[in-house]
């Protein structure tokens, strides 16, 4: 499948070196000479050349203002962009990835400000329009704090809901892996959504290979990071601005007082969005974050139900309704079940019995009258109708 135009730019342009998300957005914003220019800047910068030694069919192209596209001069000057379209486009078919920009994310994350140019995928995308929340926590987490990140991933997920996270070690993969749980029970409930911060065919930490696949195959998979992208540390911050412009409520497990979740936290605050805490032991550090936050006006979260209500998704109240009337015995059950939808009358049900139950037409008129009694059946002109269901 062709690659639109501005996807293969940007996808271009990030896989060049010293490329961040904002200076991806602004080349783009400045048109091909523009970027041009600016790209070749950056290049004479890098190399501590001047302009004029820029190599000359370069520089010819720029100054004689060729029609050639951004995309093709990138791959000239820095020798790092991978062939034509078509084989870009069959580079990333061979690792099953898509490219989605702007205008095709969830309205979330596409109005705000720092939204990536585009997004790397692999999955399940129709899991953008579900109801997301966002679990996050310390990589270093306790027996106590995967648990809870593992339920909260698995009933938020049977109830529908997408779970974001990174897909790090201690709290981002129990997460993963309570709403993998839950999905493989029943495809209606939702899989979970891994945002990374390498490209997606860099599994990083190495020891999630395993869940990094089965989130592929059952979730999505998402990064604003081209293929071959390592785990550079600037990149794991950015990365968390993506999780909360893709989270509708931030719930955070486990946290310590510098955690890289608390990053996390700001960044979702910063757009508005509901930040959630589960409390745990002050004499535990792995939760001296969840605490602060607690404190500081954070809602605590004690029950995946908690999460659900903060959505408008409250399921506490959805209670089977309660029929005060005692169950008949038999054989007036038997009796019972005899009338279905349709009224009948006396020799009706009496003919009935007499069939299947071996009933006298004496023994069924007594039935008849307990059961109308005790409130299970009506007779109106002389026709028994069933009230309600048993």
């Amino acid at each position: 499948m062709p690659i639109d135009s501005q996807k293969e730019i940007a996808t271009r342009l990030a896989l060049l070196p010293w490329m961040t998300p904002k200076r991806i957005r602004t080349l783009l914003s400045l048109g091909e000479p523009g970027a041009v220019t600016a790209v070749l800047r950056e290049w004479s910068t890098a190399h501590h050349a001047p302009l004029v030694d820029i190599p000359p069919n370069i520089h010819a192209l720029l100054t004689t203002r060729c029609s050639k596209t951004v995309a093709r001069l990138l791959g000239d000057v820095w020798c790092e962009a991978i062939g034509d379209s078509r084989e870009l486009a069959e580079s990333l078919s061979t690792m099953e990835l898509h490219i989605i920009g702007r205008g095709e994310y969830p309205q979330l994350l596409n109005d705000d400000q720092n939204a990536p140019p585009l997004l790397y995928s692999r999955g399940d995308l129709d899991l953008l329009n579900r109801r997301r929340v966002g679990i996050v926590g310390t990589r270093n987490a306790t027996e106590h704090g995967r648990t809870t990140a593992y339920k909260f991933g698995k009933v938020l997920s049977q109830n529908g809901v997408a779970v974001v996270s990174g897909l790090a070690r201690g709290i981002d993969a129990a997460a993963h892996r309570g709403a993998l749980s839950a999905h493989s029970e029943s495809s209606i409930n939702a899989g979970p959504v891994a945002v990374v911060a390498t490209g997606l065919d860099v599994v990083y930490p190495r020891e999630h290979h395993g869940l990094w696949k089965e989130v592929g195959e059952q979730g999505l998979l998402l990064s604003e990071n081209p293929p071959g992208t390592g785990p550079l540390p600037y990149r794991f911050p950015l990365r968390n601005r993506i999780i909360a412009a893709l989270s509708e409520v931030l719930l955070v497990v486990e946290s310590r007082l510098d955690g890289g979740s608390l990053i996390t936290v700001r960044e979702a605050l910063d757009r508005g969005v509901t930040v959630m805490a589960v409390p745990g032991a002050t004499s535990t550090k792995a939760a001296q974050g969840t605490n602060m936050l607690i404190r500081d006006g954070a809602l605590v979260a004690i029950e995946p139900d908690d999460v659900l209500m903060a959505l408008g998704l409250d399921t506490r109240r959805q209670v089977p309704s309660f029929d005060s009337r005692q169950p008949p015995p038999w054989p007036d059950s038997e009796v019972l079940d005899l009338i279905t939808s349709d009224p009948l009358t006396l020799n009706d049900v009496a003919r009935l019995a007499d069939e299947k139950l071996a009933m006298s037409f004496g023994d069924v008129a007594v039935s008849l009258g307990r059961l109308e009694a005790h409130g299970w059946l009506m007779c109106t002109a002389g026709w028994f109708e069933r009230i309600g269901a048993r």
